[in-house]
């Protein structure tokens, strides 16, 4: 048996709908890639979106932590960056406040001036003469900030109220 060649005739309007399916596919095609791209963009930035916005969360909390109820001095009048230091020390101690600041990693008072050794912890043996509460410390990764604070108490032996130089410490759980 023999074969005979088959010819197929295409008209122009057929290959001019041809050409513009073609066309069609790609710019679909490179629409689609330009999208995937901007998608990858945004996906990698949304990581730092969320460190920065956790960020201003706590240096805007760090700022008024001095002012809040558990912390603040309220002996000595309109002293509105003083932290009571015997506040914070049973603050330290009890246990219903677990949980109480949720997304806070780190958070403790330390002393600047005058310092009483290499940044010991204070328990209720050696308070006065300790530099550090620690309040929360949840060993993850952190990143920190502070605010410089006045750190007052009612000092025994010169039966009166003592101020001293300090921070707070207040610390985010990073998104890795």
């Amino acid at each position: 048996i023999k074969m005979k060649n088959l010819h197929v005739k295409f008209s122009k309007g057929q290959l001019k709908i041809q050409e513009m399916a073609f066309v069609l596919v790609a710019l679909m095609i490179f629409f689609i890639m330009v999208a995937l791209f901007y998608f990858s963009l945004r996906y990698a930035n949304l990581q730092e979106d969320v460190e920065t916005l956790r960020e201003q969360e706590v240096i805007e909390t760090v700022r008024k932590m001095s002012g809040t109820s558990e912390f603040i001095w309220t002996s000595a009048g309109d002293c509105t960056a003083c932290i009571d230091l015997d506040k914070a020390l049973m603050l330290k101690e009890r246990t219903s406040y677990k949980g109480f600041w949720k997304n806070i990693a780190l958070l403790q008072v330390s002393r600047v001036y005058p310092f009483y050794g290499e940044g010991t912890e204070c328990t209720r043996q050696n308070y006065p003469e300790c530099d550090t509460i620690t309040i929360i410390n949840e060993n993850k990764g952190f990143r920190g900030h502070r605010a410089f604070v006045a750190l007052c108490r009612y000092d025994e032996s010169l039966s009166t109220n003592k101020c001293e130089l300090g921070k707070i410490i207040m610390a985010f759980e990073t998104v890795t």
